[in-house]
């Protein structure tokens, strides 16, 4: 146990490491390549998605390690700024200006983190399963979330000159993209991070990279050479939204969200303004409308697939129960309710076709007719549950008793019938006795304090050749069964020389 511990504990803290680690290069790659002037704000703040990841992965005890993360990710950048501004004691500054973004940006994982577990308590599911989830996703966890915490930022960051105040329009401006930029890092990352957890990305990333490198080129080479040919990208996203769903879709959008970004920030591409803001606008527009829709188509394939699933699910289970329903018919059909043996209607086609069979090529043939003796007292002194009780004992007994090839039927009543393919009168003799003795020494019913054995009179009959039909046939076995009973019962009667056998 004390092992299994160690070994957890160290997988946890190998994950917080990655985790870790991801948060702040991600974060660098927005700082270095994706910000624009005034204030060097990021124009897509992706480490906001790591932090709800971290959070998710790694619980409550993750909030002093996203602190760490956005610490270690901002007090450069404020280190440098203040150097630039002239500060006194830059590095002390830029120590304690440290403390409050990273607390803010914890505290912005935790709302969203809280957002996600409320989604989940309510609908007893993870988000992003549904078409409908869009909605909550982007306004519960990824814009609300960002809204409360830059507001608070940017406060932080004007108060301490590290965003300077020119007027309020361009503060409100700079504000809002603080906000977005930040819902689009949760926006971006998470659904990576949903698909990743629910196998699908493993599952498909493989697949999807022709696609992915394709898609890769062309905004490559929208940035650098050809605007227009970044129209290309959307059939792309298509065939990547059909085919590969969410993961795709999740791995597609971060591709084009980054490289649009870092095309943007280096005055490349078809959403560059005069003003930094307005190219900023035409940016996040661009990527928001493309990202909500190939979100919805992603997730519309998924519920459309879970929706094939369950449907095939369902076909497959109701074919069962046809199967099972048609089979049970069928014994219906062939087989006595009561004994569980063949039917009347059964044997008889059985029986027709040995019949065939037998006279192409003249094979033996012969049957039985069995009947209990004195069952009608049986019925009359203790009861009809008595007499089903008798029959189902002696069904017991001579199927215990039988060949594989034999065929056992309960003709109606307490009359059975046996058909013995290959079999001559003789041997049909001998296995008439045999059955009687077995019937007698091992058929006994208990009811109550009563103690009922079971005997039976059996008549033989071998297909002749003037034997016209199986009702002729099933004529002498008749009589030759009545004989037995005439002449004592208990016994096995032939029915051409109807000469009585012993009662061994």
């Amino acid at each position: 146990m004390k092992h299994a511990l160690t070994f957890l504990t160290s997988i946890k803290a190998l994950t917080a490491l990655f985790l870790l680690i991801a948060y702040v290069g991600i974060g660098l790659i927005s700082i270095q390549f994706a910000h624009l002037p005034p204030g060097n704000i990021a124009i897509i703040w992706l480490a906001a998605g790591c932090g709800l990841v971290i959070l998710l992965e790694l619980g409550p005890l993750a909030l002093p390690l996203i602190f760490a993360a956005s610490f270690i990710l901002n007090t450069p950048t404020y280190y440098a700024s203040l150097n630039t501004l002239d500060a006194k004691q830059p590095l002390a500054a830029a120590l304690i200006l440290g403390i409050l973004p990273a607390a803010i940006d914890a505290w912005q994982s935790w709302m969203a983190a809280k957002a996600w577990h409320h989604f989940v308590e309510t609908t007893h599911r993870p988000p992003l399963q549904k078409p409908t989830d869009l909605p909550h996703f982007w306004l519960k966890i990824c814009f609300i979330p960002a809204l409360f915490s830059m507001v608070l930022l940017h406060g932080v960051l004007t108060l301490s000159n590290m965003i300077v105040y020119q007027d309020l329009l361009s503060n409100l401006q700079q504000m809002l993209v603080l906000i977005i930029g930040d819902t689009a890092g949760l926006f971006i990352i998470v659904p990576i991070y949903v698909s990743w957890k629910s196998g699908a990305l493993k599952n498909n990333y493989r697949a999807a990279v022709p696609y992915l490198t394709i898609l890769t080129l062309i905004v490559a080479l929208g940035f650098l050479f050809y605007s227009y040919i970044l129209m290309l990208i959307l059939p792309i996203l298509l065939l990547i939204a059909i085919r590969f769903r969410l993961a795709g879709t999740s791995l597609a959008l971060f591709i084009v969200f980054t490289l649009s970004v870092i095309g943007t920030a280096q005055h490349a591409g078809p959403f560059v303004n005069p003003s930094p803001i307005l190219s900023f606008l035409n940016l996040q527009l661009f990527l928001f409308s493309i990202g909500l829709t190939l979100h919805y188509l992603a997730l519309l394939q998924e519920l459309l697939s879970h929706s094939r699933q369950q449907l095939e699910a369902e076909v497959a289970l109701r074919t069962k129960a046809l199967a099972a329903a048609n089979t049970r018919l069928e014994e219906l059909a062939t087989t006595d309710e009561l004994t569980g043996v063949a039917n009347r209607r059964e044997w008889q086609h059985r029986c027709e076709d040995a019949m065939t069979y037998a006279r192409r090529y003249q094979q033996p043939l012969s049957i039985l007719l069995i009947d209990i003796d004195h069952f009608k007292n049986v019925n009359d002194q203790y009861g009809h549950l008595v007499g089903d009780l008798t029959l189902k004992e002696l069904c017991r007994v001579c199927n215990a008793e039988l060949r594989a090839s034999d065929s056992f039927a309960r003709w109606g009543g307490e009359e059975f019938v046996l058909l013995l393919p290959g079999t001559t009168q003789a041997e049909a003799i001998l296995a008439g006795n045999k059955l009687r003795m077995a019937v007698a020494s091992q058929a006994i019913v208990s009811y109550e304090e009563h103690t009922i054995r079971i005997t039976i009179s059996i008549g033989v009959a071998m297909l002749e050749d003037h034997d016209s039909s199986l009702d002729h046939l099933l004529n002498r076995a008749d009589q030759a069964m009545y004989a037995a009973k005439a002449a004592g019962r208990n016994q096995v009667q032939c029915a051409q020389s109807c000469s009585t056998f012993s009662r061994q």
